[in-house]
């Protein structure tokens, strides 16, 4: 009868030889304010700073009247 922990050793030394050369980092993206460089929420659409309140966007909305 074979030992189950000298597999579990074996699968275990062959499992980490495969992944010994991956040498990822962990990436970060972060956007910041351009007036008082606070963090902002990637892939937001939010439209002023939270802690400044400089306006990321100027947006200026004109509802005209439609057609009855």
């Amino acid at each position: 009868m074979s030992n189950p922990f000298k597999k579990i050793s074996n699968t275990s030394k062959e499992t980490a030889k495969k992944w010994d050369n991956t040498k990822d980092e962990a990436a970060l993206q972060t956007v910041t304010c351009p007036q008082c460089a606070a963090p902002r929420p990637v892939n937001t659409n939010i439209g002023t700073c939270a802690y400044c309140g400089f306006k990321f966007m100027n947006i200026e909305l004109t509802i005209k009247p439609g057609k009855p």
